[in-house]
């Protein structure tokens, strides 16, 4: 099953920029942060397009700047999937409703964007 039927939520279509901490393999580096582009948003998940791979089941910390929000929104994602074209990696993550995230206002965020464009 390919990861469009699978969907099973109302997606934005929308390229938004996103901030992903990265965690370092070894215990004595330091985490890095990469930037990266949204392909499509959900109330639960999000679609990101990278140029590096990252493993299924890794949870992260993401920072979404919304341009015409005056705050960045901070939430925490499982990557869910993962699939290469053209030599770009495309990741789905799953929201997870966590302590020191901003879930609820992303979910807010959401729905009153979904209310304004209901053709996405």
């Amino acid at each position: 099953m390919d990861n469009e039927e699978r969907r099973i939520e109302t997606r934005l279509q929308e390229q938004i920029t996103i901030f992903i901490e990265m965690m370092p393999l070894d215990d004595q580096s330091q985490p890095t942060v990469v930037i990266c582009n949204s392909i499509d948003l959900s109330a639960n998940g999000l679609q990101v397009q990278l140029d590096d791979p990252v493993q299924i089941g890794t949870i992260l910390r993401l920072c979404v700047d919304f341009h015409d929000n005056e705050d960045p929104i901070y939430l925490i994602g499982e990557v869910k999937w993962t699939t290469e074209k053209n030599n770009q990696h495309y990741v789905g993550f799953e929201l997870y409703d966590a302590e020191n995230s901003n879930i609820i206002d992303w979910k807010h965020l959401i729905a009153s964007k979904l209310s304004i464009n209901p053709e996405n």
